[in-house]
């Protein structure tokens, strides 16, 4: 079985590497787009950022084309090089940037959406940190007077200088900010190895040692950025934030700190391979894993899923048996109250629970993004480890409980003795399932904040542009952990197999002098 495992997880990576050269070699087809005006015609696809203002002024600009939504923008600019997309609308800096660090395929055309896009501080309505919005503004009024923020922008986004200042921390901080970021828009706010870096980073602690406070920074999606802010999980967003009118009716904004042209991407077809496939692999490798140490990373990446799923596992398995042994017995109460949450949790989904959670149940209560997972999880998995417990105990005859009780047992030890063990090999296949299932869904734990094996992989993607080997590792880390989990509930279920037992344990406490 685990030779099997092995040879099919052979060929998985073998299709990959195959789709992958196929892709590579595969010329876009169609003529190339010269102007923006090509793409304002039915049938022309346009991939935008979910929920920016890029997204609002391409549907304003071209309403005859469809919009494609991408949650993060090396996705899409792989698509555009692919010809998924026709073309890609976003900031035009950012763009400029993944071309010159490599993303090939891919140019810009000369001309540039209409409309440009004020980039500002999102500030959270419910901020404990008294005045807030006046003095983040006259904060920003210095920077702007002295030449600071002039500076700033010059050197991160047009001179593409990573290095960030030495910017003294506060001795003694009276006041302790919360800042929401990205970590995945280059050179504003990004990963270089295992730190935060960027424009925004140096904002954010410029500005908490003017407000004499010392600063953590909360890593977000965009679709959940705003949220997080709106819930007073954070004090306020660096994260080169597009205002735009329905971000406005949730949270107020700061000053403009700069505007941005909104450029369009398309795809490259005359652009040509350089070097050989295999050298154009090892630097792809190099990029992802070697350079600034982007292995750790993905490390940090499967300790934060691992803490979740075990977590996750342990309360859960423990909730749902408890829940079983309250209710087997039919208490009505137990069991009404039982149905219920189990049909609320099992008909939701899982990111949806997970939000509502993170934002609304747990909205006003600093609490960590991890445990809010573990939560999560922990009633999902629980609520299947019930139903797997009532199928399981109910494929066992009737007779058995006779015989038990026939034999001195009680109630409860006849349920421990005699009925679990038999119902355990019908359960555990089934919660190994749950189990894999439970690791595969982590991977949506980076709409709460968390940097999971998934969203480490994103980070990755996001400074290297190139979507191969973040992809490939992440899918060989998770069949990894999926077949030492299965090597372990094998062996779980030998040590339960009832045919194992002997006779002297099966009747300990039993009298059977008789």
């Amino acid at each position: 079985m685990r030779k099997r495992r092995l040879i099919a997880l052979a060929c998985v990576l073998a299709v990959l590497c195959a789709a992958v050269a196929l892709s590579l070699a595969d010329a876009v087809s169609g003529g190339p787009i010269l102007s923006k005006e090509q793409l304002n015609q039915a049938g022309m696809k346009i991939g935008v950022s979910t929920g920016s203002a890029s997204m609002l002024i391409a549907e304003k600009e071209l309403p005859n084309a469809e919009i494609v939504y991408y949650n993060d923008t090396a996705s899409a600019y792989e698509a555009v090089a692919q010809g998924k997309l026709d073309a890609y609308v976003y900031d035009r800096r950012q763009m400029e940037l993944a071309i010159s660090s490599g993303r090939s395929g891919v140019r810009l055309l000369d001309e540039n959406m209409d409309e440009g896009v004020p980039i500002a501080v999102g500030i959270s309505p419910v901020t404990e940190i008294p005045d807030f919005t006046e003095r983040l503004n006259a904060f920003i009024r210095e920077l702007k007077n002295d030449g600071t923020l002039d500076g700033m922008f010059q050197r991160w986004a047009v001179d593409q200088n990573e290095q960030m200042p030495d910017i003294p921390s506060t001795a003694d901080p009276q006041i302790h900010l919360t800042v929401a970021t990205s970590g995945v828009v280059p050179p504003f706010s990004y990963y270089k190895g295992a730190d935060l870096n960027g424009y925004d980073i140096e904002l954010a602690y410029r500005f908490a040692a003017w407000l004499g406070a010392d600063v953590t920074f909360k890593v977000y999606d965009y679709t959940g950025i705003v949220p997080a802010a709106v819930s007073g999980d954070v004090d306020c967003i660096m994260a080169n934030l597009n205002i735009t009118d329905e971000r406005r009716e949730s949270l107020s904004f700061s000053d403009v700190l700069y505007t941005e042209h909104v450029g369009i991407m398309v795809a490259d077809t005359a652009a040509a391979a350089s070097g050989s496939f295999w050298d154009n692999l090892r630097e792809s490798f190099t990029k992802t894993f070697i350079r600034e140490g982007r292995w750790q990373l993905f490390l940090q990446g499967v300790l934060n899923t691992l803490i979740i799923t075990v977590l996750s596992v342990l309360c859960g398995t423990l909730l749902g048996f408890g829940v079983f042994m309250l209710c087997r017995n039919g208490n009505p109460v137990s069991n009404a109250v039982t149905r219920f949450v189990t049909w609320l949790v099992q008909g939701m989904p899982m990111v949806v629970l997970l939000m509502i959670l993170y934002y609304i149940v747990f909205g006003n209560v600093s609490i960590s993004g991890i445990l809010v997972a573990v939560i999560g999880f922990t009633l999902t998995f629980a609520s299947s480890v019930y139903s797997l417990l009532k199928l399981g105990v109910g494929t066992v005859d009737r007779g058995q409980y006779e015989a038990a009780y026939a034999l001195g047992y009680p109630n409860r030890r006849t349920f421990f003795r005699v009925i679990l063990p038999q119902a355990l090999p019908h359960i555990l296949p089934a919660w190994k399932g749950e189990i894999v299932n439970l690791i595969k869904a982590t991977a949506i734990v980076g709409y709460i904040a968390v940097q999971d094996l998934t969203k480490m992989g994103d980070i990755v993607r996001s400074r290297t542009f190139e979507a191969f080997f973040p992809l490939i590792a992440i899918t060989v880390i998770y069949f990894v952990l999926e077949e030492l989990i299965g090597l372990l509930i094998s062996r779980i279920s030998i040590s339960f197999n009832p045919k194992r037992r002997s006779p002297e344990s099966i009747l300990k406490g039993v009298k059977t002098d008789d």
